[in-house]
């Protein structure tokens, strides 16, 4: 494996379930030929063959990713994350804003300047339920401008057709629920100029307005939090482009060399099946206080605002997340396909999609021999038997209901309020302050596998355990839960943005907690709350608890 497999550029129909792009014998693309017969071809201009290779200059809009020109660029050239602003009095000064700014906006073109050939901005993903990244490239910069206006900080337009057009993503309601992607999109370079207008805009704001000095808290109802709601937008983008990325053939992707590489656990070499020991721990019951009441010590979604005490009982967890050696058996002895580990839901997507493996792994043989490489975002690895297997959660329901006849125990993934109870102490002790949140401050001593500082998911056993016992309690990957989300007590819809939470509290939106690899800013903090639909796939996997 020297990570750069090819995939074929063959048309996407509804037919296709498991994705086409993961496989280790596929061709390589002859760029621009195939991609014009496509639905989307007519998005194909002439005159992008910049966009093979490395970014030229006029790529970047903002700062460069240069040391000592891009807050966040280390002595190495790699980008990772600033930590989350503190929004109280005293806690920002207005270059800390800028900063966080620059580090937010050049993270995006870091990432998207992996995308090779025009076909990557306009190719629809392979299960056609979420938009091109000719829209995620617009989508974030398009959000400033209509939040700023929404809150009185700018008043006019850069390009009203595309404020309109890149205004709103999409949450599809199911596996099935196919979108024909025929959009005509902007070209790239018109998409450039955009975000350099909107770039010069936004820097604008940031340099001048009052409520940005650091002398005064900036609260929920202050013009202001529309900054840091665009930035922690920003950064929801940044992690789900990353994952339609890893969907994608690597044969239009290169690594960036600015992207952080990845961490020091992932194999050079493969090597037979490894068993990994993983064991249950007792964790204590105990009262639990979901949500941040109406502390404001950083930004949060109106999610995580208000509060629900919940009293939980004492139950057992693996010490580690489940691993891909652990899953492997699941896969392996056939379970996978076998229709009574599912739920309804679970198996008709699985059905659907013909499912037989985790779609992140790569069959290296025919099937049967159960030979598997690892797909990243960028490359394709040798199996790393001790990495998190990223799964979505009825493949992680199915796992739990298998495991509990293999070992006589009733098996889950874990509920929200256990999530907490098994955190480190220092960050459940609400007499600690604000700092009691790792991701405010830069860390004396890396704890977690959060804010882009590795470029992958790392061995569950890379970083110390949390005072608990549980590894990876935050971090690596995000964590799927029992719970539908749902609002906490005293939960109120912020006007800024009326529609982030409330359309999914529908009991069709499974909750995931404790970030990923790639989580930055808010995503990355304890009072992070976020879902998706059951059969969507993040950088997610889950751990096995067993209790009442």
């Amino acid at each position: 494996y020297q990570r750069r497999v090819h995939g074929d550029g063959g048309a996407i129909s509804s037919g296709v379930q498991r994705n086409p792009n993961m496989n280790l014998d596929q061709k390589p693309l002859k760029f621009g030929v195939e991609a014009k017969l496509q639905p989307w071809g007519h998005n194909i201009r002439e005159g992008f063959e910049w966009l093979e290779g490395p970014r030229p200059e006029c790529w970047w809009t903002g700062k460069r990713p240069v040391l000592g020109e891009c807050p966040g660029v280390n002595e190495r050239g790699y980008i990772t994350s600033l930590p989350l602003p503190h929004l109280k009095a005293g806690g920002f000064t207005r270059q800390d804003v800028i900063n966080y700014f620059d580090n937010s906006w050049t993270i995006t073109e870091v990432l998207f300047s992996a995308l090779q050939t025009q076909e990557s901005f306009f190719r629809p993903p392979y299960h056609q339920l979420r938009h091109p990244f000719a829209f995620y490239m617009l989508h974030p910069a398009v959000f400033y401008i209509n939040k700023y206006r929404l809150a009185g900080l700018i008043n006019e337009p850069i390009n009203p057709h595309f404020e309109a057009l890149f205004e709103t993503g999409v949450d599809e309601m199911s596996w099935d629920d196919m979108s024909k992607n025929n959009e005509s999109w902007p070209s790239v370079r018109e998409s450039v100029e955009y975000r350099s207008i909107a770039y010069q805009r936004i820097l604008e704001v940031l340099k001048s307005h009052p409520s940005l000095e650091g002398k005064e808290s900036v609260t929920l109802r202050d013009p202001a939090w529309a900054v840091f709601m665009c930035f922690e937008h920003e950064r929801i983008h940044i992690e789900t482009s990353s994952v339609l990325m890893r969907e994608l053939p690597l044969s239009l992707l290169r690594r960036p060399e600015n992207f952080p590489p990845l961490h020091a656990s992932a194999p050079s070499e493969s090597t037979p099946f490894v068993e990994f020991k993983n064991e249950f721990i007792t964790i204590p019951g105990g009262v639990v206080n979901l949500g941040r009441g109406q502390n404001v010590d950083s930004f949060g979604w109106d999610n995580e605002f208000g509060q629900t005490k919940l009293k939980i009982n004492t139950f057992q967890a693996e010490k580690y997340l489940c691993t891909n050696a652990q899953f492997w058996k699941f896969v392996s002895s056939g379970a996978y396909i076998d229709e009574r580990y599912w739920t309804p839901e679970g198996w008709s997507w699985r059905s659907f999609r013909n499912a037989k493996w985790p779609t992140f792994w790569v069959p290296d043989g025919p099937q049967g021999l159960h030979k598997y490489a690892l797909r990243c975002i960028f490359e394709i690895i040798p199996m790393p038997w001790d990495w998190p297997a990223v799964v979505n959660y009825h493949e992680a329901k199915a796992y739990c209901n298998w495991y509990s006849e293999q070992i006589n125990k009733p098996c889950r993934v874990c509920t929200e309020a256990e999530h907490w109870l098994m955190r480190d102490s220092s960050s459940c002790d609400e007499n600690s302050g604000p700092f009691r949140d790792p991701v405010l401050g830069k860390p004396t001593e890396l704890k977690h596998n959060l804010n882009l500082t590795y470029g992958s998911e790392s061995s569950v056993a890379s970083f110390p355990p949390a005072s608990t016992g549980i590894y990876d309690a935050m971090g690596n990957v995000w964590v799927w839960c029992e719970d539908w989300f749902s609002p906490l007590d005293g939960f109120r819809v912020h006007p800024l943005y009326d529609d982030f939470s409330t359309p999914c509290f529908d009991n069709k939106h499974s909750m995931i907690l404790g970030g990923s690899f790639i989580s930055t800013g808010n995503e990355a903090s304890i009072w992070a709350r976020f879902h998706f639909r059951s059969h969507f796939f993040q950088h997610a996997g889950f751990r096995v608890v067993s209790g009442e």
